[in-house]
């Protein structure tokens, strides 16, 4: 639980980066957010020195920016990027709760008006105290709907502010789980899938297989055609491998030239087989270089399988299928291997 202090003192800095990034014509994303956020904290060596000198020449652009990003923080924008971006939403709901209060506030006190007007004009005995009813009434309505309508305008302002900054908060969240290069899940998401689905499995009756797959020859392809055919290959078996799964299958991109599939409600045959499947799909497919069209032969991939054993640690888990992987390549490649059931030391 953030303190009232702490949260008093995010929400002061996330203020002045609204206001500097509205000074320079800036667009208010979390990327923006993150690299303001860190600007007015002064807890990154240069960051502040290398946007103060492109304010200083007056060419603080959008393009800077992203590089001033991707040199300092770009491996701490998924945390404090987001969070920086969540302080201002917790400050316009505030502000939305705010101006609620206000309509209601008035309202209210307009209400109370009335009551004393019907009360006047029960008792009025002479016209000029009627009119006075009347004219204080009159006055008091025009107070209320001139006021309604200043609340409207900065409610529905308040309120688009509101909806940008959650698009894109979803939207940074989104991507932080996205490998950008084959358009799978990256090792993060991975890892918050696999524990998901482990505490699933803490029945002991729900079964979960992982398939780990490793590009065969990746570098010597890699270095035979160019790092440009390599991000190709790399595209062409993620998307095979998404193509060729189904219902809650999940796919991530491990590491490098490795993939790891999660396999829920699927025992270490089925897993097996769906692995033979993508296997010799992917082996019948031709790579072709772009602009050319010319064949670059087949791409395989050996593939590990492990079936979660109840108890068994995630490290476990993945250490089983990675060891099955490896002797699938030292046995002649393009071929599924399964890992045995754990040891009982790998249980404790």
């Amino acid at each position: 639980m953030i303190s009232d202090d702490k949260l008093s003192a995010r929400a002061h800095i996330a203020e002045k980066v609204v206001a500097k990034l509205a000074v320079h014509n800036l667009p208010a994303t979390p990327e923006n957010f993150s690299l303001f956020h860190y600007y007015f904290l002064g807890s990154v060596s240069g960051l502040s020195e290398a946007i103060d000198a492109h304010i200083a020449a007056g060419t603080l652009t959008l393009e800077q920016c992203r590089e001033i990003f991707t040199h300092y923080i770009a491996a701490e924008s998924d945390t404090s990027g987001l969070q920086a971006a969540n302080v201002i939403l917790e400050r316009e709901l505030t502000k939305i709760e705010a101006i609620l209060r206000l309509a209601l506030k008035g309202s209210g006190q307009f209400g109370k008006d009335l009551d004393t007007f019907s009360w006047q004009l029960a008792s009025s005995d002479t016209l000029e105290t009627l009119h006075g009813a009347v004219e204080k009434i009159a006055n008091e309505t025009r107070m209320i709907l001139a006021q309604n309508g200043r609340l409207q305008n900065d409610l529905a302002e308040t309120t688009e502010q509101l909806r940008d900054l959650r698009d894109s908060f979803d939207r940074a969240h989104k991507e932080s789980l996205i490998d950008p290069l084959t358009e799978v899940g990256n090792r993060k998401f991975f890892n918050r899938e696999i524990d998901r689905l482990l505490d699933e499995c803490g029945d002991g009756k729900t079964s979960l297989s992982v398939l780990m797959i490793d590009i065969d020859h990746f570098k010597k392809f890699n270095d035979m055609h160019g790092h440009l055919v390599g991000d190709q290959v790399l595209r062409l078996v993620a998307r095979t491998l998404v193509e060729n799964l189904k219902g809650r299958d999940i796919v991530a991109r491990y590491g490098g030239e490795e993939f790891v599939i999660l396999l829920p409600h699927t025992v270490l045959r089925d897993a097996e087989r769906v692995g033979g499947i993508l296997r010799t799909n992917l082996a019948n497919k031709r790579l072709r270089r772009r602009g050319s069209n010319d064949s670059l032969g087949a791409i395989t991939i050996s593939i590990g399988a492990a079936e979660y054993v109840f108890g068994e640690s995630m490290d476990s888990l993945i250490g089983r299928a990675d060891a099955a992987l490896y002797k699938a390549k030292q046995t002649g490649r393009n071929k599924v291997m399964c890992a045995p059931p754990p040891t009982s030391s790998e249980l404790e």
